[in-house]
């Protein structure tokens, strides 16, 4: 059997999609979820999925309609402004701070792992923070949290190459240094078309996926879930939550020898 992290992002986001993402968990598909603390939604969402069986991390989250204060007025400018070295290192640090009290303060114990939402956490001056923030909160133990790199190990598109072009290789060499588990794939990006053909999408991840190792994210929400913010690949949560629901992604598991796993170090 080869192993495979699924992990759900934006969980906390809203109704809609806490509610696929749960039901995904209790069905053993979806063995971790990330976490977007910054939403009114986390502390009722934290004790929703405290007793599931999955790990919780948290989303680093500097770009969503959550981040009141943000480091840059949009993800592009954050990404310009990164490779630039023009980044407020205080106020990266005190955003990574304040997410990681919120994570804390709600289930009573540090994240699992951490990623970023727009994959934010490998950006330049934001990873050192990262890694040096869980070192400084957590010692030794910090080695128990995982950290996603975003790095596709084959040709899996262009967008999936920009974004391990953004900072993969150098967060995955610090994280490693640190003694944090990472992930060797990753899976799971498309253009979040609501005509995407999912079935032919993840038949070639997981026939091609790589490492032992490998994670893929997926964003789901119920058709009818309720949103209470802009989501412009609302139609493509609710496509995802019916492929990963039915028994036709569990059969296509099956037959490519694929069971779901969570984060090797990923239980406190």
């Amino acid at each position: 059997m080869r192993r495979l992290i699924l992990n759900a992002d934006d969980y906390a986001m809203d109704e809609g999609v806490d509610q696929a993402i749960l039901a995904l968990i209790a069905r053993n598909t979806v063995t971790a979820a990330s976490a977007m603390v910054l939403s009114p939604r986390w502390v009722d969402a934290a004790g929703e999925i405290r007793q599931m069986n999955a790990d919780c991390g948290l989303h680093l989250d500097l770009t969503s309609e959550f981040a009141a204060k943000r480091i840059a007025p949009r993800l592009s400018a954050l990404i310009a402004r990164a490779y630039a070295g023009r980044l407020d290192s205080a106020a990266i640090r005190d955003a990574i701070e304040a997410q990681l009290d919120l994570f804390e303060r709600a289930l009573g114990r540090p994240p699992d792992f951490v990623d970023g939402h727009q994959h934010v956490h490998q950006l330049p001056a934001i990873r050192s923070q990262l890694i040096d923030a869980l070192q400084r909160r957590y010692g030794a133990d910090a080695a128990k949290i995982g950290i996603r790199i975003c790095a596709s190990r084959r040709w899996r598109g262009a967008k999936a190459q920009l974004i391990g072009v953004l900072g993969a290789a150098p967060t995955a060499g610090l994280a490693r240094r640190t003694g944090h588990a990472v992930n060797n794939d990753f899976l799971g990006v498309y253009g979040f078309s609501p005509e995407a053909d999912l079935q032919l999408l993840w038949r070639q991840w997981l026939t091609g996926m790589q490492g032992d190792m490998p994670l893929a994210m997926c964003h789901v929400a119920t058709a009818s879930g309720r949103s209470t913010t802009a989501d412009p690949i609302r139609a493509a949560r609710a496509n995802e939550f019916s492929w990963l629901a039915s028994d036709a992604f569990q059969d296509l598991c099956a037959e490519l020898s694929v069971t779901l796993d969570r984060w090797p170090r990923g239980s406190q």
